[in-house]
């Protein structure tokens, strides 16, 4: 998957959301879409579009809680609607590398 963004405010904080008593992060697909849905939210004016990179998923992966899930919203939806899109697994996001296997080395 490319880039992926989410909704920070100026002190760090994550937009989320509480959906049957689990913590949503939503991520959107692009900066477009994640504009897009700040102009037809009124909850997201304090926010800003920020690029989830490995060093912000790795800080958000340790301190938050276990049933929080990530939530990727639909570029599709005219609505901008918060609760169209799905479950995201963090493995879609960042896709571990294969490990690359050892070179052999030639003989001198």
């Amino acid at each position: 998957m490319g880039d992926v963004y989410v909704m920070r405010r100026a002190n760090g904080d994550l937009f989320t959301e509480e959906v049957q008593d689990k913590i949503r992060i939503l991520v959107w697909s692009s900066r477009d879409a994640a504009d897009r849905y700040k102009a037809r939210n009124p909850e997201l004016s304090v926010f800003l579009p920020a690029r989830l990179d490995r060093p912000l998923f790795n800080k958000i992966k340790t301190l938050r809680e276990e049933s929080a899930e990530f939530f990727l919203l639909s570029e599709e939806d005219p609505n901008a609607d918060l609760y169209e899109g799905r479950p995201i697994m963090p493995e879609e996001i960042f896709p571990e590398k294969e490990i690359a296997s050892p070179s052999v080395l030639s003989p001198i």
